[in-house]
């Protein structure tokens, strides 16, 4: 249930009333003072609702393939994402990722301006083809276009004055927090009290440099801001604060006109080919003072390959579902779940675990949608083939996969697994190198276990070469700790098996683990939920519920019987409604 928002609204002169009704036109970002730019980005024209489509009849790549060129809508005056410079130039990280799409595609790029009104609109009236204008993923504006997976992390931040002993959010009930009218500074701060149920004093400004004012002289105790804006703003050390933790995320995304399955699909391929060859951070380097790409933003899908996607790999049709979920989930109330088979009573431990904590998650989402989960049984198919049929609704425990891409859509991945090192403590082991001489287990049926150690130990230089196979999950711990003939000293494999031996030895064995005591991956596989392709309305209500999932964590609650917090990845969280369609997606 939405709780009813807790904020009282400070009272304000009539001349900054006034002022603001005279300026909310263009107040649509809290945007620090910019450089002048050529063209005022309040020339371009609205939309017309009468140019705009339902439905496109084919997709955007038709158009891309037919005119070799790609139109993306970008912001001429929000430094580093987008400038017209003095020069005329089109410049910034979004126009070098534009470059950068373009250029994957073999096409160039033509870049068309667009105001944070007009973005969206220009974009749904099919007059740009990508909107890549540091453009939140909001959940009000799901209904209107479709966007990428995320690439930029940003955030509405809680700002203090220095010295301020204030830690956590939580700290602020009662406390007098500003804004800035007419923002998403404003959105955040309502979203904030509405989800925590915390009471504050609200103080509105007209822009950023009036907030910070009021801040720094006491008038509030706190400012809601974008961090980036704040950054650029405060170049003097010693003045204000950001607290870690974010009053609310805004991660940037590209927007593709709706329905578009196909161009989105394509977008987010390349934008995790430019991730995996290095070019995002390139990029982000050049724009943000050589700092490098956050390298958790974008997790390439297995099957990723070495070279850039083209057009031609990709359909021109608007792709239909076989059956829409939502109107029939509405209808019965079921839930048709595909992914879960029956767990023989002697299966191992990490499998047994695995299908308690997916049973789980499940329960879950059928608890908050309220309806009944049906289990269909794939009887040795392939569940994604249940999916693309419309046997099943979602699909559970599948790995992103481009191969399969054409079958499902796939939620952001909620777990990570992979192999890591299970060691005795006492026997002092930092890292691979540390093994020489050592005997070290691995399971007999992991057959790529041997090919991963033996080429990570050669990354560093280390010699491994007393490896001996485990036949069985359960003799790990014990042929570590009693000793066997094999006399090992650490065993290597997947997570999920390795997990049940350290929890249940915890003051004798470790997982080797960094300088700063994470636990080490040498290999990295997702699972994820699987939607119906084009079944747009369904898979964000799927996401959502991920989200909240993650939010107030359920998630970690339902996967602590196979992962610890390293295994849950991070997750895009896009602001907006807890419902959707009639559906709660919070608990």
């Amino acid at each position: 249930m939405n709780r009813r928002p807790k904020i009282l609204i400070a009272p304000i002169a009539a001349a900054l009333l006034w002022a603001f009704l005279c300026v909310s036109v263009l107040s649509a970002q809290d945007a620090p003072p910019h450089a002048p730019t050529l063209i005022p980005p309040t020339l371009v024209p609205m939309v017309e609702t009468a140019l705009v489509d339902a439905l496109p009849t084919e997709s955007g790549i038709a158009r891309i393939v037919a005119s070799n060129a790609v139109r993306i809508g970008i912001l001429f005056n929000e430094i580093p994402f987008g400038e017209l410079n003095v020069r005329g130039e089109i410049s910034g990280f979004d126009a070098d990722l534009g470059r950068a799409v373009a250029e994957a595609w073999g096409i160039t790029p033509e870049f068309v301006q667009v105001t944070r009104q007009t973005g969206p609109d220009m974009l749904e009236a099919g007059q740009i083809d990508l909107l890549i204008a540091a453009q939140p993923h909001l959940r009000s504006l799901d209904s209107l276009i479709e966007f990428s997976e995320a690439y930029y992390p940003s955030e509405q931040v809680m700002v203090l004055r220095d010295g301020d002993p204030v830690q956590a959010l939580s700290e602020m009930s009662s406390k007098r927090i500003g804004y800035i009218m007419g923002t998403r500074s404003e959105m955040a701060l309502q979203e904030w009290a509405n989800r925590t149920g915390i009471t504050v004093t609200t103080q509105p400004y007209v822009n950023l440099d009036q907030a910070l004012s009021g801040l720094t002289t006491g008038d509030v105790d706190g400012l809601v801001a974008n961090r980036l804006h704040i950054q650029r703003a405060v170049t003097q050390p010693g003045v204000v604060r950001v607290l870690g933790e974010p009053v609310m995320p805004e991660p940037y995304a590209i927007g593709i006109r709706r329905m578009d399955t196909n161009l989105r699909e394509m977008v987010d391929r390349t934008l995790q080919y430019l991730a995996q060859s290095g070019r995002l951070n390139e990029i982000h380097r050049a724009n943000f003072n050589n700092v490098d790409y956050p390298a958790a933003m974008i997790v390439p899908w297995a099957n990723i390959g070495d070279s850039a996607p083209t057009p031609a790999q990709f359909g021109t049709d608007i792709p239909m579902p076989a059956q829409y979920v939502i109107p029939r989930m509405q209808n019965d109330r079921t839930l048709r779940v595909a992914g879960i088979r029956d767990v023989p009573p002697d299966a191992p431990e990490s499998v047994r675990r695995l299908d308690t904590a997916h049973r789980a998650f499940i329960n879950e989402i059928a608890r908050r949608w309220n309806v009944t989960v049906v289990y269909v049984p794939d009887n040795g198919a392939n569940p994604l083939d249940l999916l693309a049929s419309g046997q099943a609704d979602l699909v559970i425990g599948v790995e992103p996969d481009w191969n399969t891409a054409g079958q499902a859509v796939f939620s952001e991945p909620y777990l990570m697994h992979g192999f890591q090192l299970l060691t005795e403590t006492s026997a002092n082991i930092t890292g691979l190198g540390d093994l020489r001489g050592k005997g070290v287990g691995i399971f007999a049926d992991e057959s790529d276990a041997r090919a991963i150690l033996t080429e990570r130990a050669e990354a560093a230089r280390a010699i491994v070469d007393d490896v001996y196979q485990l036949a069985n999950e359960s003799d790990a711990a014990f042929a570590i700790l009693v000793g066997t003939d094999l006399n090992l000293t650490a065993v290597f494999g997947d997570s999920m098996r390795l997990l049940p031996h350290l929890q249940a030895n915890p003051d004798t064995l470790e997982l080797l683990s960094d300088s700063e005591g994470n636990p080490i991956f040498f290999s990295r596989h997702y699972l994820a939920l699987a939607t119906p392709r084009a079944d747009l309305d369904f898979e964000l209500l799927v996401d959502y519920t991920l989200q909240e999932m993650m939010r107030d964590g359920t998630l970690a609650s339902v996967l602590a019987p196979v992962t610890t917090a390293q295994g849950i990845p991070p997750m895009e969280i896009w602001p907006g409604a807890t419902d959707f369609l009639g559906f709660a997606v919070t608990g």
